[in-house]
C-alpha cells in the first residue's frame, strides 16, 4: 500500500504516503469493529487508501509537488481520479514494490540504512523488530530511519536510467533480503523460535526482483534458491513445544517437496 501511494506522491513525500496508509488502517479499525471484517480485507484497505490519497491530492495539490511526470494530470479534477485509479490497478501495483526497493537503495545511504528502510517500508517491521535484527537500540533505529527519509526527501522516483545505475552498484544486494530471512529462520524473537512469515516475505521480495530485468541477476537467483531450500525444512525445525530441533533429529518426511511459495 505504501508503494502504491508513493507512486502517486513521489518518494520525496514518503512520510505523507505512510500517513495516508495509516489513515486507511485507522478507518478499518473504526468501521470493522461494528460492521465486521469485509469479505476481502486487503481490497477494502487498498480502496480506502486510494480514496484517502485522492482526498490529500484535492487538499494539497496547490501546495505540494508530486510525481513530476504526473504533475499536470493530478492538477485537474477531470484527470486526477482516472490517473489514481490506473495507478491502483494490479499491474501497476505489481511494479510498485520493486520500485520502492530501488528507491530505498539510494547510494547516499549506508547498507544498514537501506536494509532498515526495506524492512520498515516493504515488510512492515516495527522499530523494535528492526532493532532486534540489527542487535541495536530502538532509539538508534528511529534516528537512522528519520535520517534516511530525509535523504529520500531530496530524491525523485527512480527512472529507468537510475535503476540501471543502482543495479550496476550492486543494489539491492542479496544480503539485504537475507537479513530478515535469517531473522525468521533463526528465531531471535523471545516469543517464537521460528517466524515462517518473515521467510515467506523474503522469498516473495526475491521473486518480485526476479520479475524485473534489472533484478534478474545470478545473485538473486542463487539467493532465491538458497532461501527456498532452507524454507522447505521449516516444518521440521521445531518440536511440538516450539523448541528448535537439530538437523540430525529432524523428521525429513516433513520437508517440503513442492516449490516453496508461502510460509
Amino acid at each position: 500500500m505504501v508503494g502504491a501511494v508513493t507512486r502517486i506522491f513521489g518518494v520525496h513525500n514518503l512520510p505523507l504516503a505512510e500517513d495516508v496508509v495509516q489513515e486507511a488502517f485507522c478507518r478499518a479499525t473504526e468501521l470493522w469493529s461494528f460492521r465486521g471484517v469485509p469479505e476481502n480485507p486487503s481490497a477494502w484497505l487498498m480502496a480506502t487508501a486510494k480514496n484517502c490519497a485522492l482526498d490529500v491530492l484535492r487538499r494539497e495539490r496547490t501546495t505540494r509537488t508530486f510525481v513530476q511526470e504526473l504533475g499536470r494530470l493530478l492538477e485537474s479534477e477531470w484527470t486526477m481520479a482516472p490517473v489514481v485509479e490506473e495507478l491502483f490497478m494490479p499491474n501497476a501495483i505489481k511494479d510498485d514494490q520493486p520500485r520502492m526497493i530501488f528507491s530505498c537503495c539510494n547510494p547516499r545511504l549506508s547498507e544498514e540504512s537501506q536494509i532498515a528502510l526495506i524492512l520498515h517500508i516493504l515488510c512492515g517491521f516495527s522499530v523494535d523488530e528492526i532493532a532486534s535484527a540489527f542487535a541495536s537500540r530502538q532509539a538508534a533505529i528511529e534516528e537512522r530511519n528519520h535520517a534516511s527519509e530525509e535523504v529520500l526527501a531530496d530524491q525523485r522516483d527512480c527512472s529507468m536510467s537510475e535503476r540501471r545505475q543502482i543495479s550496476a552498484l550492486g543494489c539491492p544486494r542479496s544480503g539485504r533480503r537475507f537479513t530478515f530471512f535469517n531473522e525468521g529462520y533463526h528465531g531471535a524473537s523471545p516469543e517464537v523460535s521460528i517466524r515462517s512469515e518473515l521467510c515467506g516475505e523474503a522469498i516473495r521480495l526475491a521473486a518480485l526482483l526476479l520479475d524485473q530485468p534489472l533484478g534478474a541477476v545470478p545473485a538473486t537467483y542463487a539467493l532465491s534458491a538458497l532461501m527456498c531450500l532452507n524454507a522447505a525444512r521449516l516444518p521440521s525445525r521445531s518440536d511440538s513445544s516450539g523448541n528448535l530441533t537439530v538437523l540430525a533429529d529432524q523428521d525429513r518426511s516433513l520437508w517440503g517437496q513442492e516449490p516453496y511459495t508461502k510460509a
